[in-house]
């Protein structure tokens, strides 16, 4: 198999929000509400984030193993049927894994939510665009964790239909690159959501900051 084409490899991006703790003082106010709930969101999130770095630690072990099947011909036969049955395996708990991803993600969204309702509720007209600001780029970082979900989980499925294909001994030059071209496609398609996701998730965080110190929260990373 070492005249075919190599796979390209292409990761979902770690979360790069930083949870940001705040010392504020005030009685139980809708702004004391709204700052309780973004909080909750950053808490619902933890899950996410560690469900991210176990797929990482998969996509690394799934590029290698690609690789190794690569190396090999069809003297080799039997090692690439147990690669591509490793391979298959390791599908397999990305999509539970992304799927608890999926979950976190899912609560995010309910506890965000209670935040809209009691940002609904400020008086304070700079408060009050502020968070309707850091909403805007929560919703948008909400909509590109949907594409980027919906296209790793085409991604994975094209890599089963790859690994089942490689098993074959009849199997063509022609029809492997044509997956391989589907998989890289696929893959393309999620670093683009990637992209966009982590941007927002950034532009998210700057936001949810200039609402806490316009809002008097002492900020303070943790």
């Amino acid at each position: 198999m070492n005249n075919f084409q190599k796979r390209m490899f292409a990761g979902i991006g770690a979360l790069g929000a930083a949870s940001i703790l705040l010392a504020g003082c005030g009685g139980k106010d809708s702004v004391e509400s709204l700052h309780d709930s973004l909080e909750k969101v950053v808490q619902v999130e933890k899950p996410f984030q560690k469900e991210q770095q176990e797929l990482e630690k998969l996509e690394k072990k799934d590029d290698k193993l690609y690789n190794d099947m690569i190396q090999l011909n069809m003297d080799d036969y039997s090692k690439i049927v147990s690669l591509a049955d490793e391979a298959l395996k390791n599908a397999d708990q990305r999509e539970q894994h992304l799927k608890t991803e999926k979950d976190s993600i899912d609560s995010s969204k309910k506890e965000f939510e209670a935040a809209r309702q009691a940002a609904g509720s400020i008086k304070d007209k700079t408060i009050k665009k502020k968070a309707k600001e850091a909403a805007v780029h929560m919703e948008k970082r909400y909509a590109s964790y949907t594409g980027m979900y919906k296209e790793y989980e085409k991604a994975i499925q094209y890599d089963k239909e790859l690994y089942k294909m490689i098993k074959k001994k009849d199997l063509t030059a022609d029809d492997l690159d044509k997956q391989i071209s589907k998989v890289n496609g696929s893959y393309q398609k999620v670093l683009k959501q990637t992209g966009a996701f982590n941007e927002q998730t950034k532009q998210y965080n700057k936001s949810r900051e200039e609402l806490y110190k316009a809002a008097g929260f002492h900020v303070k990373e943790s």
